[in-house]
């Protein structure tokens, strides 16, 4: 008896642009329609592209494009699990580059995902961080936004308390009042 899972059958579907030359799975291979299968190669990028009738294309835009449709402007391919060698459809959509970026956050791939600590020094926790990946993949650390609202406050409230400390408005030149009168002026 097998007790080994049956693994869903692979489906293949014409590559846009050359039906009846090549196919790609929905497991990201690609194959000539003699059913040889193209070893893809890593661009500068580490992304897998494969050389279709002389002209070099990326694995997942085959998926993406065959399996799902043509790009929508402003979007690009996105591997949700940031791994670019993972070009199975289930990992591919098409996406904004923020959503992209944000991916990368989530994913611990972003470079700024791998600090631990702010830039004045105090670590990175889980309790010690606002995520902000819902707005534009940032985090800050509540020690310094707190740091940073209290002295806003302070300042408000110091400029409310004592006006006359505040920046002079400026006498316009056709006042009235002479050059000695202006320097005078506090």
């Amino acid at each position: 008896m097998n007790t080994t899972p049956e693994q869903p059958q692979e489906r293949w579907l014409p590559v846009v642009g050359y039906e009846g030359a090549y196919e790609v799975s929905d497991k990201g291979r690609v194959r000539s329609v003699d059913r040889m299968v193209l070893k893809g190669r890593p661009d500068r990028n580490g992304y897998p592209r494969v050389n279709l009738r002389g002209k070099t294309k990326t694995v997942h835009r085959l998926v993406l494009e065959s399996f799902i449709g043509p790009c929508p402007d402003g979007q690009v391919a996105c591997h949700a699990n940031d791994i670019k060698t993972d070009n199975r459809l289930e990992n591919l959509r098409w996406d904004t580059p923020d959503a992209n970026a944000r991916d990368m956050v989530i994913n611990g791939k972003h470079h700024n995902a791998r600090k631990t600590h702010c830039k004045r020094g105090n670590e990175f926790t889980p309790h010690s961080v606002y995520s902000r990946t819902a707005q534009n993949g940032r985090r800050q650390c509540v020690i310094c936004v707190r740091a940073q609202s209290l002295e806003a406050a302070r300042r408000r409230r110091d400029d409310r308390k004592h006006p006359h400390l505040t920046t002079p408005t400026p006498v316009a030149a056709d006042s009235g009042a002479s050059a000695a009168d202006r320097k005078a002026m506090p």
